[in-house]
């Protein structure tokens, strides 16, 4: 369990009660907002999305005024991780493709780095409740745009299949940042497994069951989801 200082906190109290207070309360604040971000993020990816606020404060070693002072409700600091989930999601794509031109070697950086972020990812796909911020939509459109870049360099090389598209990387990296409780060494089974994928991804004389699902297809699931939550 992590904690915060009494001075901290006291930055963060008087930063939060005067919106307009010093550039060094406004930073000290923002400071106390990410460690909760890290902290609850943890805790979810540990102990699953139904966990609760009081136990999430407990983790992240701080009071529940403390963390209601910065998310006043549950559905706002998953609405925060989230956000800050796909963030890291699409700078892990754009830097995947800019480190590697070929894009096998681009694309398993992609799914390793997915096991580095795995505490981060507080996502649909992962258990967690669906967002549809305008904002969130446009940084999953950005994330499946960024990976069709990749594919499309090998596809119109004519190594890499025609039949997969950003959606199949994208739930295959869901499934990869999955922990493996139980087993012997779980960070190797998952190179291991990535790179399986990755061979699988070369053309082959086999078709693939179906069609591949769209980026729409699955915004329209992540609507009926969060519509039936709300029902």
């Amino acid at each position: 369990m992590t904690s915060l200082s009494n001075e901290t906190m006291n930055a963060d109290q008087s930063a939060a009660s005067c919106p307009d207070g010093s550039p060094q309360q406004r930073a000290d604040a923002q400071r106390n907002r990410e460690h909760l971000l890290i902290s609850a993020a943890a805790t979810f990816t540990a102990q699953g999305p139904r966990v609760s606020m009081q136990r999430i404060a407990q983790e992240a070693g701080v009071g529940i005024g403390t963390l209601y002072r910065h998310f006043p409700d549950r559905t706002a600091l998953l609405a925060a991780l989230g956000h800050r989930a796909y963030q890291a999601v699409l700078q892990l794509a754009q830097a995947s493709r800019a480190a590697e031109s070929d894009p096998f070697l681009a694309l398993r950086r992609f799914l390793l780095g997915t096991l580095d972020h795995r505490e981060v990812l507080v996502l649909p796909l992962h258990g967690a409740p669906v967002t549809a911020s305008p904002a969130d939509m446009a940084l999953r459109r950005a994330i499946s745009a960024e990976l069709e870049q990749i594919l499309q360099v090998g596809q119109q090389s004519g190594t890499l299949r025609r039949d997969v598209n950003a959606t199949d990387v994208i739930v295959f990296g869901a499934m990869l940042a999955q922990t493996l409780p139980n087993f012997p060494n779980p960070e190797r089974a998952a190179e291991r497994v990535a790179q399986i994928f990755i061979d699988g991804l070369r053309v082959s004389a086999s078709a693939l069951p179906g069609q591949p699902v769209s980026r729409a297809e699955m915004e329209r699931t992540f609507a009926d989801s969060q519509k039936a939550g709300l029902d």
